[in-house]
C-alpha cells in the first residue's frame, strides 16, 4: 500500500468543555491526510477537478478508541486501499506523535464522477499513477 503520514495539532475550536476532541474533527484530518497521501502521489485534488474529475466520499467508517485533546500532536498516517475503474479507497491510522497508540481508524470510498456527478472512470493516467507499487 502507498502511505503518507501527516501532522495536525487539535485546535480550540475542535475541542468540548472537557478539551476532547469532538467526533466529526476526525473526518477533517483524514481529509487531510488523503489531499496530501494524493499531493505525496504527484496528483492533487486540484489538477483532478481541472480535469473535470471529483471524488465525493460515498463511504465513511471510523472507529474511536481513545480521544484527542486540544492542543496534542497528531499523525494522520493515510493508505491507499484500493484503485479500481470508477472507485478509490483510504484507510486512516490517527495516533500521537511519537506513539503506537491508535486514536482512531477509518476509511473512505470516493466516486470518480464528472461536474454533473455522473460515474465516470477514472482516466487510465491516473489510475496507473496511483497504482504504482
Amino acid at each position: 500500500m502507498r502511505r503518507a503520514v501527516t501532522a495536525v495539532r487539535v485546535r480550540y475550536p475542535e475541542v468540548d468543555r472537557m478539551g476532547v476532541v469532538h467526533h466529526t474533527h476526525f473526518f477533517v484530518w483524514f481529509e487531510i491526510g488523503r489531499t496530501e497521501l494524493l499531493r505525496h502521489l504527484g496528483c492533487t485534488y486540484a489538477e483532478l477537478e481541472e480535469q473535470g474529475i471529483f471524488m465525493p466520499v460515498v463511504e465513511v467508517f471510523c472507529r474511536y478508541r481513545s480521544p484527542a485533546r486540544y492542543d496534542e500532536l497528531l499523525e494522520v498516517e493515510t493508505a491507499l486501499q484500493e484503485v479500481s475503474i470508477s472507485r478509490v479507497a483510504f484507510s486512516y491510522h490517527l495516533r500521537r506523535t511519537g506513539s503506537d497508540r491508535v486514536l482512531a481508524e477509518g476509511r473512505t470510498v470516493h466516486a470518480t464522477v464528472n461536474r454533473g456527478g455522473e460515474v465516470i472512470r477514472l482516466p487510465v493516467t491516473y489510475r496507473d499513477l496511483l497504482s504504482r507499487p
